[in-house]
């Protein structure tokens, strides 16, 4: 699904265990409090398959381990966690749909595990990606800047 996000948007991450091999890696999602269309509510995206290169750019130098790849479980290619050891996907259903699972925090401690950094922006920008709400205030409000 095409986006229009306006500024701000956010890299959002933390450090987890790869499911696989253990290794600590970042894991990261982009979160948008304007997006077209979201009714006001804060979008997290995840199934990111499409950015601007201003975006992909910023991405790439802070996490360079968020690849392009492509899932047999997603059924497609999108940009994905991948563990810097063992290249396997940390797939985004395990970081974003599950309460408890690292971009769907339940409470404030588990949000205030989360750091945040402005992604810089010359202006609107489409990102074709899935917003999903909920807990995007939570996130914003109790995520650590850096």
């Amino acid at each position: 699904m095409s986006i229009t996000v306006t500024p701000p948007l956010y890299l959002v991450g933390k450090k987890v265990a790869c499911w696989r091999c253990g290794k600590r890696m970042p894991v990261v999602t982009l979160v948008a409090p304007h997006v077209e269309e979201s009714y006001g509510e804060i979008s997290i995206l995840s199934n990111i398959q499409e950015a601007p290169f201003e975006v992909l750019s910023f991405l790439r130098k802070k996490v360079p381990t968020f690849q392009f790849r492509s899932s047999r479980e997603a059924g497609g290619a999108y940009y994905a966690n991948t563990c810097p050891k063992c290249n396997v996907i940390y797939g985004d259903f395990y970081l974003h749909s599950e309460p408890g699972a690292p971009f769907f925090p339940e409470t404030e401690d588990e949000a205030k595990k989360l750091y945040i950094t402005e992604v810089p922006l010359s202006g609107a920008v489409q990102i074709e990606a899935a917003p999903g709400v909920g807990v995007g205030e939570l996130i914003l409000e109790h995520g650590k800047r850096i």
